[in-house]
């Protein structure tokens, strides 16, 4: 076993106790500080947390064994690594965690392990540690208490609660997030301590994004041009997952942005009174309190353009070129050039919910019921697949398929488009309770 990766873990956990290990990020930055130079073994501990190893380690109980077994076969399915790098990494929150680990693999559980006590670090002594360590021991250890929430839904909020790309994801009435279909990068991973007390959900492409009550947001997923980094975001009220970039929306109706940035979609910031936000593609578009719309991002083509939209409720992004907003009266009107996206939308009326997937746009009604305001494939009767549907009250239209959520707390899903490979499993919602 690592020693190094070991003391390090050990001094996190003695100066911030075990609560720091609920949030992914702070423990990542924190190994940067204390072991800059152990990169390689800081990656895999770190993928390690974020399959929320440590949470179901740690409430294991009895069961360990088995647990331990499952974890080390998903940290090998899942990260490409091989069993002794998998083992090695289980078997260093073994022992951070007090699980003893005989000569002979044997693995005591909880209510028979030996009691002793988790071995002290002597810091001074260590040479793991850098020279941040005393600096970082002055900070107060972070409080997990959850405050009350600051939300007041809109039904931009409301419909918030369901979201969907290569995957479905959903608060459930508990405050806990499910999520199915594609989990190529960990997506679907809300099963940890981190994802409680969810009251919105935004499916970007490959990653998930989680609003909790206190106005914090955790993630799980891709991270690689830092669409995650949510360590220092608060007092948050919305949150809209792109492609490759996150944007919050404060109380103070102010925004902000991590991630891609190269066609200027963070660029918000100096953005106020806003009271939505959509995160696209390539860009960014911001509601505000007056219905009015903001854009930022690649407007090379015209696509982008919104200085004729008023009273917009909300803003559906397929792909460039076909984008739609949904106007407070109920009624549908085209963003981007007149000449983008040749059809009209004006026989649409009573329309309380927009959402879209590249190809296609989906209207949710005021009397419940939901139709494909367009589709851009051969008709194959997908148009007719959600005309049953009944008593709904939000949609999320993903890359092939859509969700309903109903009135009465369950949940509908159904695969539109025409290549029935796409079927990940994304459409399991019917055991959801909303």
């Amino acid at each position: 076993m690592d020693n190094r990766i070991l003391d390090t873990l050990k001094v996190i956990q003695e100066s911030y106790g075990d609560g720091v290990f609920y949030n992914i990020t702070t423990v990542k930055n924190l190994m940067n500080d204390l072991a800059p130079n152990m990169r390689k073994e800081r990656i895999q501990i770190s993928n390690f947390l974020e399959i929320g190893g440590y949470f179901q380690l740690k409430y294991a109980e009895e069961q360990y064994p088995v647990v331990r077994t499952r974890l080390t076969t998903d940290f090998m399915d899942t990260y490409a690594v091989d069993e002794k790098v998998a083992v090695w990494v289980i078997n260093i929150f073994s022992e951070l965690l007090g699980y003893n680990i005989t000569d002979e693999g044997a693995i005591y559980g909880v209510e028979e392990r030996p009691k002793r006590p988790v071995a002290r670090v002597d810091v001074q002594k260590s040479p793991y540690i850098g020279e941040k360590r005393q600096a970082l021991m002055t900070v107060p250890r972070p409080k997990f208490n959850l405050g009350e929430t600051k939300l007041a839904y809109t039904n931009w909020q409301f419909a918030r609660r369901i979201s969907a790309d290569l995957h479905s994801v959903a608060v459930l009435k508990n405050g806990q997030v499910a999520a199915a279909g594609i989990n190529s990068d960990g997506q679907c991973f809300t099963n940890t301590y981190d994802w409680r007390d969810i009251v919105a959900v935004s499916a970007g492409s490959c990653y998930t994004v989680g609003l909790r009550t206190d106005g914090t947001v955790v993630g799980t997923g891709r991270n690689d041009f830092g669409q995650r980094n949510f360590n220092y975001w608060s007092d948050i009220i919305g949150v809209s997952a792109g492609a490759r970039h996150t944007i919050g929306l404060k109380s103070n109706g102010s925004l902000i942005a991590t991630g891609f940035n190269r066609n200027g979609e963070c660029n918000v910031n100096h953005w106020r009174n806003i009271e939505a936000v959509i995160a696209g593609q390539d860009c960014t578009f911001a509601i505000k309190k007056d219905g009015h719309v903001l854009v930022s991002g690649n407007n090379n083509s015209g696509d982008l353009q919104v200085s004729h939209l008023e009273n917009v409720a909300d803003i559906a992004y397929a792909a460039p070129g076909r984008i739609l907003a949904l106007l407070k009266n109920g009624c549908i009107a085209r963003v981007g050039r007149e000449n983008h996206m040749r059809r009209s939308f004006a026989h649409f009326k009573n329309v309380k919910q927009i959402s879209a997937a590249p190809d296609y746009f989906a209207g949710l009604m005021e009397d419940g019921t939901v139709k494909l305001l367009a589709y851009f494939w051969q008709s194959n009767g997908a148009e007719a697949a959600v005309s049953s549907w009944r008593n709904i009250v939000a949609i999320a239209a993903g890359r092939f398929h859509i969700i309903g959520w109903k009135s009465d707390g369950t949940m509908v899903g159904e695969m539109l488009h025409p290549d029935i490979k796409k079927n990940k499993g994304q459409i399991n919602v019917g055991k959801w309770e909303m």
